[in-house]
């Protein structure tokens, strides 16, 4: 996973530094909040970027923290005892968004010009590290890392030219200890573009 980051850091640097060269390109950045099934449930934040190949094509990098605590025998009945459970799971994901514009036109309320709802493919790696102590038994340490992919949407709500608010939901399938595990993922992000972003 080191490698991982150290690779994102890379791109993330060469992105910067080519940004005046991307002058007729758009570009973004985002932040917020992400969740994932699986492992009692994980939340956490995502960062990332996006360069726009058209209009409606992006490829994207982002990155996701995710951490669980969890507790059980909360009572202490049991011989064990009490038994606490911490997980962190980091991804580093990448792929192609493509947006729909004008597919909500027309149905209901829904503004099109103001929701434009997209569809993405995600690939990548990601690394689960957890922690299990029990009063009796002492603390427990494993972790793997493994190749990741997934698909999802979601959709961008316009809030200022250069703001979006961008709620994401979809399937995430990660290939930890020699298996797969099916997880969703959501969550929703703040972006900033380059390029104002009014229809």
């Amino acid at each position: 996973m080191k490698n991982s980051k150290y690779c994102v850091f890379v791109l993330l640097a060469l992105f910067a530094f080519s940004l005046p060269a991307l002058g007729q390109h758009d570009y973004e950045f985002n932040g917020g909040y992400a969740h994932a099934s699986g492992d009692q449930g994980l939340d956490g934040f995502t960062v990332g970027a996006a360069f726009s190949l058209t209009p409606n094509a992006q490829l994207y990098v982002s990155y996701d923290g995710l951490f669980d605590h969890s507790t059980f025998g909360a009572l202490a009945l049991t011989s064990s005892g009490l038994t606490f459970v911490n997980s962190h799971l980091s991804s580093v994901l990448t792929g192609p968004r493509v947006f729909l514009p004008g597919l909500l036109k027309g149905h209901g309320n829904v503004k099109g010009h103001l929701i434009h709802p997209f569809l993405d493919a995600q690939f990548g790696e990601a690394r689960l590290r957890q922690n299990v102590t029990a009063v009796q038994l002492g603390t427990l340490s494993a972790s793997d890392t493994a190749f990741v992919w997934g698909f999802g949407g979601g959709g961008d709500f316009h809030v200022y030219p250069h703001f979006t608010v961008r709620p994401f939901l979809g399937f995430l399938r990660t290939h930890f200890v020699q298996s797969g595990q099916s997880r969703v993922r959501l969550g929703v992000t703040v972006v900033w573009s380059r390029r104002p972003r009014t229809e």
